[in-house]
Formats: C-alpha cells, sequence, structure tokens
C-alpha cells in the first residue's frame, strides 16, 4: 500500500498540470489504482482517492465523468463525496450511481430526488430497493412515466400514505391502475377499491397475471353463512333480510331463480344479501354495484354467479325502473354481458378474495 499511496503523491502533484488532456489520463489512471483492489482499503486511503479523484472530476469532459461513474457505480466503499457530486451530474454521469450505488443512502436519494429532473427521478425508480421515504418523494414529484417505473418496480416500498397518493394520481391512467393492481402489497381496502376502478379489460389482464393462484386458498375463504353474515357488519345478529338468505340457503334454494324473484318483488335488501351470499362477495361491494347507474360491477358480480343473459337483462331493468340509466347504455351493457366470460368474472372476486388472504390484512372473506 506504501508504493500505492507513493504513487498517488506523485500524482496528485500532477494535478497541477492545465492540460486538459493530462488531467483526463491522471484521472483514469487513479480510478484504475484504486479499482484493483477497492475492497482492501481502509477509510483513510479511499478518503485520499476520492480527494485526488474529486479535485480532477470538474474538470473533464462529460465521457470521462461517465466512466467514471460506471466504473465506480458497484463499489460498496467508493468515496461517498466523489459519489454524491456525480450523482448530482448530468443524466449521463449520474445514471449509472442513481441505479446502483450502495453508497448512496435514503437521505442522498430524498435530497437528489427533490432537486434533480424526471431522468434522474426515473433512474432512482429502477433501482434494485427503493425505501418508503424516497418513494414518497417520488409519487408526489414524478411524471408518469417515473410513476409506471416506480409501480412495476417490485422491490419498491411504500409507506401508506405514498401508496394513497400514488392511487390518487393514478386515476383515470389505465396503465398506472393495471400497474398497481399486478402490486401484491396494496392494503387490502385500497386494493378493493383499485379493482372495482379498473376497466373490464384490465380485470382480465390482471387475472391473466394470476393464473397461479391456488384453488385450495380460495377454499379456505369460505365460512357458515351465519358467521359469514355476522362478519360483515361486525355484529352477532342478522337483520331480516340475511336471515330469509341464511334460511334459503340452507333449503338448497338460494339459486338464480329466487335473486329473479326477489328483485321483481322489489326486495332489494334480500336480493344484495342473497347475491352476495351467493358470490361470497361482501355485502357494501354488492350494494354499491347495485346502485351504481353503470351496472359495470354488478354485472361481473352477476356473471360470477352464472346469470343468465336473459335474467341479468330482467334484473338491470327493473334496478333501472326509475330510469337513471339511458336506454342505449342498457342495451350496450346487456351487450357487454355477453361477451364477458364466467370464468373470468369468477377468477375477478376470487383474485380479490385471495388477495387479502395473502396480505394477511384481516379476515378474507370480509371483502
Amino acid at each position: 500500500m506504501a508504493d500505492k499511496l507513493s504513487r498517488l503523491e506523485d500524482l496528485a502533484r500532477l494535478t497541477r498540470e492545465n492540460s486538459g488532456d493530462s488531467r483526463q489520463k491522471l484521472l483514469r489512471e487513479v480510478t484504475d489504482m484504486f479499482m484493483k483492489a477497492p475492497e482492501t482499503l481502509n477509510q483513510r486511503e479511499v478518503a485520499y482517492f476520492g480527494e485526488i479523484m474529486g479535485g480532477m472530476v470538474n474538470q473533464v469532459e462529460t465521457m470521462v465523468r461517465q466512466h467514471l461513474s460506471e466504473t465506480i457505480s458497484s463499489v460498496g466503499n467508493a468515496p461517498r463525496d466523489l459519489v454524491l457530486s456525480l450523482a448530482n451530474d448530468e443524466l449521463e454521469v449520474a445514471l449509472p450511481l442513481l441505479r446502483e450505488s450502495d453508497v448512496l443512502q435514503d437521505d442522498d436519494l430524498v435530497k437528489i430526488a427533490r432537486k434533480q429532473s424526471q431522468e434522474h427521478l426515473k433512474a432512482i425508480a429502477q433501482r434494485e430497493k427503493v425505501g418508503g421515504r424516497v418513494t414518497d418523494v417520488l409519487v408526489k414529484k414524478g411524471d408518469n412515466t417515473v410513476l409506471g417505473t416506480l409501480a412495476d418496480n417490485s422491490g419498491a416500498e411504500f409507506s401508506r400514505n405514498g401508496m394513497e397518493t400514488f392511487l390518487e394520481r393514478a386515476k383515470d391512467n389505465g396503465d398506472l391502475e393495471l400497474s398497481l393492481a399486478k402490486r401484491k402489497d396494496v392494503p387490502a381496502d385500497l386494493a378493493q377499491d383499485l379493482f372495482l376502478r379498473v376497466s373490464d379489460a384490465m380485470r382480465e389482464q390482471i387475472l391473466s397475471a394470476h393464473e397461479a393462484l391456488d384453488d385450495s386458498q380460495v377454499d379456505e375463504l369460505l365460512l357458515e353463512a351465519e358467521k359469514w353474515f355476522a362478519e360483515q357488519k361486525g355484529k352477532g345478529v342478522l337483520d331480516q333480510a340475511e336471515k330469509f338468505i341464511v334460511r334459503k340457503e340452507k333449503m338448497g334454494q338460494l339459486d338464480n331463480g329466487l335473486l329473479l324473484g326477489l328483485i321483481r318483488q322489489d326486495k332489494i335488501a334480500e336480493f344484495i344479501a342473497g347475491l352476495g351470499r351467493l358470490t361470497n362477495v361482501n355485502m357494501d361491494v354488492v350494494r354499491q354495484a347495485v346502485f351504481d347507474p353503470s351496472s359495470e360491477q354488478l354485472a361481473i358480480i352477476c356473471k360470477a354467479a352464472e346469470i343468465d343473459h336473459d335474467v341479468f337483462t330482467e334484473i338491470i331493468y327493473c334496478i333501472n325502473l326509475n330510469e337513471t340509466t339511458e336506454e342505449k347504455d342498457m342495451d350496450a351493457l346487456v351487450g357487454v354481458y355477453q361477451r364477458i366470460d364466467a370464468k373470468m368474472a369468477q377468477r375477478a372476486l376470487r383474485f380479490l378474495r385471495t388477495r387479502l388472504k395473502l396480505q394477511n390484512q384481516g379476515p378474507a372473506d370480509n371483502l
């Protein structure tokens, strides 16, 4: 090591050279010396290398700084001040360090993200691990490209606040919503809201990405009817509509025909309880679907229950007696219902229930 330091002393003296070519040559030579065995250097030696390289780095061309950045990006004990300087440089120079350097800590990345360009932010979002404090800044300042990169990065961690901000910013952006829906770390309540937001086409893509779900995980979600209904509202007493459905289920009469009869008789509460129990979907979700003028969510739930096309048509026309939905929209919905695959709709509901189960965010049957 004494010979190496002696050589560095000579190089340090030569940094007084005014020639740009000389400085570039010297910087490359010092870098090569450092990279021979950086893991063997002690803190004082690393600092000395950093001082020499840092003294020249701002006096050389971009291409040389870029080469230096690429060279030291994978070195865990690279000179910290040098790394920070290069990470705040123009994009071509900063990119390797922002993506890979372990020298950069969350505090460093937060400061860089707050003041640098969207391209710098995207590079940070591509890191193998991105901490929650860093993603908090990225989701606030980043553009859609940064957000998409972050959503696709399984190594990115999100705080609750960060995820809520992300979901808000993703509204009306199908690609971002789809990327978020595929993540396994979305809190259960936010995942449900997100799933209800995305279009049918996106649901199909989401489900295609989760074909490997174990059926046994779904089977574990089933409980006795009384317990299931009680847990829906966190109480031990069932209301009259729920008791009616429990009796019908025990008698083997809970089917599509019963649901059609209920809706014809304008027994909305019983219809909601019956459809919720038949599909094992939270009654608040079913209620929201029933009273949603678009009826899109109701179509998915009914298709999952394999309700006949004609029965579904009558159901939505009965619900729409106050004519809140235009005729052309009703006809369009009926047409779409024919094209929805029952298995796809069933996987849609199964996907949500299983996600809640796997995330251990409370009883999955409370979906």
